[in-house]
């Protein structure tokens, strides 16, 4: 499962789309992932620690240069899935609030998450990994990528969805039409499977293209940016 996601992902990133959509046919395993560069590490500790405050933060994002090693430690998992129901808690009483969505989970700190070990994944604190091909957080320390962030999409990201230039926070409202809530909000990519958290507040497993559990709800390419 691991060998062939990762292959998965590299592939993708050269030819793209096309190739997602063979990735559904049966086929033999692939060769290991070409590594990525090291990631920063977190700084003394684990703990997420606010850089600037928790205000409304639209610069770009720093660049994401973790390498995608997921555990397959059920325990880790089981955690995770613990924080992810805890930050959609915080996100929901956001909304309550201010009647939409952050446009960071730093937003969320302090008034809506206090403890910002919440916005550790355990294998980040294990490893110093965050999730890769992503958002990362600028003003924060966050194991998690944030969907709805008003930044451009990222090239990896763009390398198996092409499309026009649009935000993340545009693109996710796009695929809202085709499945709903079950549209990922926040995801950790630190898990095998794949942990999200949807915008209706349910966490669930999927491949590392969360898209692939919906393909009876539509084709993979009305997934990308239009």
């Amino acid at each position: 499962m691991k060998t062939k996601t990762a292959a998965l992902l590299l592939l993708l990133t050269s030819i793209g789309l096309d190739y997602l959509t063979w990735a559904q046919e049966p086929k033999p395993k692939a060769g290991e992932s070409v590594p990525a560069p090291q990631p920063a590490q977190l700084g003394a500790g684990s703990k997420a620690e606010a850089e600037t405050p928790a205000t409304a933060v639209t610069g770009s994002a720093p660049q994401n240069v973790n390498e995608y090693k997921p555990s397959a430690d059920k325990d880790e998992s089981a955690a995770c899935k613990k924080n992810l129901a805890r930050i959609n808690d915080a996100i929901a009483a956001y909304r309550r609030d201010h009647q939409d969505f952050p446009n960071w989970l730093s937003e969320l700190v302090p008034k809506y998450v206090a403890d910002t070990n919440l916005l550790i994944c355990p294998v980040t604190a294990r490893t110093c990994l965050k999730s890769p091909y992503g958002v990362l957080d600028p003003a924060i320390h966050s194991s998690y990528l944030y969907e709805f962030t008003p930044t451009p999409i990222p090239e990896v990201v763009k390398g198996a969805w092409p499309g026009p230039k649009m935000t993340m926070r545009e693109w996710k409202r796009q695929q809202m039409k085709l499945v709903g809530a079950e549209v990922p909000l926040v995801r950790c990519l630190l898990h095998d499977p794949t942990l999200n958290l949807s915008i209706g507040g349910k966490v669930y497993e999927s491949p590392l293209f969360w898209e692939l559990n919906f393909t009876n709800e539509a084709g993979l390419r009305a997934f990308s940016p239009h």
